[in-house]
C-alpha cells in the first residue's frame, strides 16, 4: 500500500475533469478545485492537513464548508489558497482556518509577473468565517513578503460582492490585507454584511503591522472594520501604509486601536487620499486612546488630502465623528471649521443654535429623489445665507405667494421665480438672488440630480434659531397679500400630523398643504396636495399653512381681478403655477403640477397615467389613497 497510494494521491491532487460536488470530509489528499466545483462538509486539518487551493480562473461554490487548520510547520499553506484569479460563491455557513501560522485563512494570490494583479472575489448570499491560525491575515496575505522558509505569502486585489464575511487576522496581520511586513493588492467591497478585525498592530481592512495594501474601496453593504493597538480601523497598521481610501456608498463603522485614527493612518503609518461621497449612508469613524484624530492621513506633508462630501478639509478631531451628522454638527477639520447638516435626519431633535456660527464651508447632506424630465421640486430651508447660484445642481428657486383665483374664478397654487441657472438671462437674477436663512423655498433639480452642493469658497455664517415658530413663515407684506392668508412654513424638527392637530381638525379644517414627496419611484415630486393624518414633514423642507387671523396688507391695482381664497372653499383640483412679474404689472404663468384633493388623484405632467399617493397607477377613484408623506 505504501507504493501505491502516492500515485493514487497524485493522480486525485492533479485536476478534477469536470465540475463536482467535494465532501471534504472524504478527500485522501490535497484537491485543486475546478471550475463549477461544490465544496461541502469538514476537512479536519489534524488528520486531513491537506491544501485545498483554487485552479485559476475557476468558480467554486462553499456549501456548508469547514476547514480547519492544522497549525504545523509540516503544512505550510492557507486554509484556501487561490492560484490566479478566483471566485468563491458562499452558501450556507462556512469557516475557513488557515494551516500554518504563517499563512492566511484565504490567500488571494499575488501575480508575480509582468501586469495586473490576480483577483480573489467574494460573493453569494451565504455566510463565511475566516481566520488565521497566527500571524496571517483573515483574508488576504501571510506574514513578509521574503520569509526564509516559505518565500513571499504576499497576495493580490480582493474584492467582496455579497455574504456575511467575518474575517480575523493573526497577530500583526489586518483581518481583510496584508500580513506583517507583507503586501496586498487593492481592496473593494461593494456589498454583503463585512466585519474586519485585525490583530496586534494590524488594521481590520488594509495593512498589517509594517505591511502595505493598495487602494481601499467601499461603494455598498455593511463594513465593521476594528484595528487592534497602534492600528486604524480602515488603512494603515503601526508603520503601515495603504493607498487610497474611498468610501461612496454603504454603511461603515470604523475604530482604532490605542494612537490610530479611525479611518486612515496607524501609529507612524500613513495611507493616500480619503474620499467620503455624499452618496454614502452612513460613516461612523471612532479614534484610539491618545490618538489626535478620527480621520487623517498621517502624512502632513505629502499631496494627501481628505475629503468629505466635496469639500477639501484637513483631520478631523472629534473622538467618534459620524457623518451625515445627527442634524447639525460643527466640526473643527485642520485648519478649517465645517459645519455637517444632515438633511435626511429622521429623528426628534430640533435645530437649536444659540448664536450665529461662523464656519469655513458647510455640508448638507440630502438624498432627493431622481425624477426624470421637470418636475422634480423639493421644498427646502438653509439655516444660513447664501447665493443661490453657490448650490449645485439646482435649475431653479421660487418663492411662495399664495392661493388665489383668477379672472374667470379658477384657483390656484401661485409661487414666484426667484432665481434660476442661466447666466445669460437676465430675468433669472443669476448674480443677485441670495436666499435667505430660515426662509423656505421650493426648489427645482436638475433632471436626474439626486443631490446638491454648497459650493461656496468664503465663510458662511449659520444663524442662531428663531424661538418663535411664525419667524419660520414666509407671508405675503406686499402687494401679492392678494393671494389670501396662507403662508409658506418652514421646519427645523420632524412634525407629523395626528388627528387631534389643530391644522387638521381645527377650526379651520384641512388648513395645511404640501409639495407631496413619495417614496414611489414614478411619482412626480412638487404635486401640491392637502395634508391628511399620519403625514409628516422631515426638517429644512416646508408646507402650506393657513394662518388663523387674516392679514390686512394693501393690494396693488393690477391685482383687482383676483381674490383671496377661502380656506373651506378649495377646490377638489389646483394647479400649481410659477408667476413671473414683469415691469408692466403682467404676469406669465407655467404650470408644475395638478393635484385632486378629495379622491387624492395626482395627475403628472406629460403623461396620460394616474397615480394615487402611494405612487400606484390606477384606473378608477375606489383604489385610491388619502392623505400623503410629506417626505422629500
Amino acid at each position: 500500500m505504501k507504493c501505491i497510494y502516492p500515485m493514487f494521491f497524485a493522480l486525485f491532487a492533479a485536476t478534477a475533469p469536470f465540475a463536482a460536488t467535494v465532501d471534504l470530509s472524504t478527500l485522501p489528499g490535497n484537491y485543486e478545485a475546478q471550475d463549477g466545483d461544490v465544496l461541502t462538509g469538514t476537512l479536519e486539518g489534524k488528520s486531513q492537513p491537506y491544501k485545498i487551493s483554487i485552479a485559476d480562473g475557476a468558480t467554486v461554490t462553499l456549501s456548508d464548508a469547514t476547514i480547519n487548520g492544522s497549525n504545523s510547520k509540516d503544512f505550510p499553506w492557507a486554509g484556501l489558497t487561490c492560484l490566479g484569479n478566483c471566485t468563491v460563491v458562499l452558501k450556507g455557513s462556512n469557516t475557513v482556518k488557515g494551516f500554518y501560522d504563517e499563512f492566511p485563512g484565504i490567500q488571494a494570490a499575488k501575480n508575480e509577473g509582468a501586469g495586473d494583479e490576480y483577483t480573489l472575489v467574494i460573493e453569494g448570499n451565504g455566510s463565511l468565517d475566516a481566520r488565521s491560525s497566527g500571524y496571517g491575515a483573515g483574508i488576504g496575505g501571510g506574514y513578509s513578503d521574503n520569509d526564509a522558509k516559505f518565500g513571499k505569502i504576499s497576495c493580490g486585489d480582493i474584492i467582496i460582492r455579497g455574504g456575511i464575511v467575518t474575517a480575523m487576522g493573526g497577530s500583526y496581520a489586518a483581518g481583510i490585507g496584508s500580513g506583517g511586513r507583507g503586501t496586498c493588492g487593492n481592496i473593494t467591497i461593494s456589498g454583503g454584511e463585512v466585519t474586519a478585525t485585525g490583530g496586534a498592530q494590524a488594521a481590520g481592512v488594509g495593512s498589517g503591522n509594517g505591511g502595505t495594501s493598495g487602494a481601499i474601496t467601499i461603494s455598498g453593504g455593511k463594513v465593521t472594520a476594528t484595528g487592534r493597538v497602534w492600528a486604524a480601523g480602515i488603512g494603515s497598521g503601526n508603520g503601515g501604509t495603504s493607498g487610497d481610501i474611498t468610501i461612496s456608498g454603504g454603511e461603515v463603522e470604523a475604530t482604532a486601536g490605542k494612537q490610530a485614527a479611525g479611518i486612515g493612518n496607524g501609529y507612524q503609518g500613513k495611507c493616500g487620499d480619503i474620499i467620503i461621497t455624499n452618496d454614502i449612508t452612513k460613516v461612523m469613524a471612532t479614534k484610539g486612546i491618545d490618538a489626535p484624530y478620527s480621520i487623517n492621513v498621517g502624512d502632513e506633508e505629502s499631496a494627501s488630502m481628505i475629503t468629505i462630501g466635496g469639500v477639501v478639509m484637513g483631520p478631523i478631531e472629534k473622538s467618534s465623528f459620524e457623518f451625515p451628522a445627527e442634524l447639525v454638527d460643527v466640526e473643527t477639520a485642520g485648519s478649517k471649521t465645517v459645519a455637517f447638516i444632515n438633511g435626511n435626519y429622521n429623528g426628534e431633535d430640533a435645530l437649536s443654535l444659540t448664536e450665529d456660527v461662523s464656519v469655513d464651508n458647510v455640508i448638507f447632506k440630502r438624498t432627493f429623489p431622481a425624477i426624470d424630465g421637470e418636475n422634480n421640486y423639493s421644498t427646502i430651508m438653509f439655516p444660513f445665507e447664501i447665493s443661490a447660484n453657490k448650490v449645485g445642481n439646482v435649475k431653479q428657486v421660487v418663492s411662495f405667494l399664495g392661493i388665489g383665483i383668477d379672472s374667470t374664478n379658477h384657483k390656484y397654487v401661485a409661487v414666484e421665480r426667484v432665481w434660476c441657472n442661466e447666466q445669460s438671462n437676465t430675468k433669472c437674477n443669476y448674480g443677485t438672488a441670495k436666499l435667505e436663512a430660515y426662509k423656505p423655498y421650493l426648489i427645482q433639480l436638475e433632471s436626474g440630480k439626486m443631490s446638491i452642493s454648497i459650493n461656496n469658497t468664503d465663510p458662511l455664517v449659520l444663524k442662531a434659531s428663531p424661538t418663535d415658530a411664525d419667524a419660520y413663515d414666509v407671508a405675503q407684506d406686499d402687494d401679492y397679500s392678494a393671494y389670501g392668508d396662507f403662508v409658506f412654513r418652514g421646519v427645523v424638527q420632524t412634525k407629523t400630523w395626528d388627528a387631534t392637530d389643530p391644522e387638521i381638525e381645527g377650526t379651520a379644517k384641512a388648513a395645511a398643504y404640501g409639495f407631496a414627496g413619495s417614496s414611489a419611484t414614478d411619482i412626480s415630486i412638487g404635486q401640491f396636495v392637502k395634508v391628511g393624518e399620519g403625514a409628516y414633514i422631515k426638517p429644512f423642507r416646508a408646507y402650506i399653512y393657513k394662518k388663523p387671523v387674516p392679514q390686512s396688507a394693501p393690494r396693488a391695482q393690477f391685482h383687482t381681478l383676483y381674490q383671496p381664497a377661502p380656506v373651506d372653499d378649495l377646490p377638489d383640483e389646483m394647479e400649481v403655477i410659477i408667476v413671473d412679474r414683469e415691469k408692466d404689472g403682467s404676469e406669465l404663468t407655467t404650470v408644475i403640477g395638478q393635484f385632486n384633493s378629495r379622491t387624492g388623484e395626482i395627475h403628472l405632467n406629460r403623461t396620460t397615467r394616474t397615480y394615487d399617493l402611494n405612487g400606484r397607477s390606477v384606473r378608477d377613484a375606489s383604489h385610491m389613497a388619502k392623505g400623503v408623506y410629506l417626505n422629500k
